[in-house]
């Protein structure tokens, strides 16, 4: 696997782990360029990938959840499935409206993103309506006080061959992914990026909100690599809904 040399940098995360001696190194596993979802091609049957995985969404079956978690989720999956104007909705979905779909409903997505590894720092590059998202590799940890935002908070370490992202602190308005899981401002989502063959990156997710899941649940999905000359496009579909005057 092709890595990158730098220094070592600790993170609290779940596990404490032991820093090397002063002065060494490691390699970091070079997880950068331009992925896309597995799965897009031919569909087995509606609503599923060439993959067999959801088309939109993590899983094929509902997650392990509260009853007022699940009667939203129902309220989106058997319902008119999407609200988008309606903010007291059980089904109204905030991403019609414009607002961001939070760090993992991004990755449901069909449109590519771009990983940019610096040091001190992981930029996730979504082609999908500009989204941006920040993991800090500086071994800072998550701030007392930090606001609700849609993307919440990141902080992350390798292990390896894998990033590890701990986020928390995200707006219970967004969605786990585009099928409508929700959600509590105490989710707690651990991500794992790993490449398990030159043109393969696989992300695990761990989803962790007592105030919405029975029990922490944890889902695998796929990314292709793309050539060396694709791009990441613009896509404006908000600013393209007020131009057409579409009400959002």
């Amino acid at each position: 696997m092709v890595g990158v040399l730098a220094a070592v940098v600790v993170s609290p995360l779940l596990l404490a782990q032991t820093a090397p001696p002063s002065g060494a190194a490691t390699a970091i596993p070079d997880l950068s360029g331009i992925w896309e979802r597995r799965g897009m091609g031919p569909r087995p049957e509606p609503g599923l990938g060439s993959d067999g995985a959801p088309e939109f969404g993590l899983l094929k079956e509902a997650p392990p959840m509260l009853p007022w978690a699940k009667q939203k989720y129902d309220a989106v999956r058997n319902g008119a499935l999407r609200n988008p104007y309606d903010k007291a909705l059980d089904a109204f979905d905030p991403g019609q409206s414009c607002f961001p779909h939070g760090p993992t409903r991004l990755f449901t997505n069909p449109r590519p993103f771009e990983i940019r590894q610096l040091p001190g720092m992981v930029f996730f590059l979504f082609e999908f309506d500009h989204w941006v998202r920040r993991i800090y590799l500086d071994g800072r940890g998550h701030p007392d006080g930090y606001p609700i935002t849609w993307m919440g908070h990141s902080i992350g370490k390798y292990e390896g061959d894998t990033l590890v992202v701990d986020t928390v602190n995200v707006n219970d308005r967004a969605w786990v992914d585009a099928m409508g899981i929700p959600h509590s401002t105490d989710l707690h989502i651990v991500e794992r990026f790993r490449r398990v063959d030159p043109k393969t990156l696989e992300v695990t997710f761990l989803f962790d909100d007592p105030k919405t899941f029975t029990k922490p649940w944890t889902v695998i999905r796929l990314f292709k690599l793309q050539p060396p000359d694709y791009e990441v496009m613009e896509h404006v579909i908000c600013e393209d809904w007020l131009e057409m005057g579409t009400k959002r």
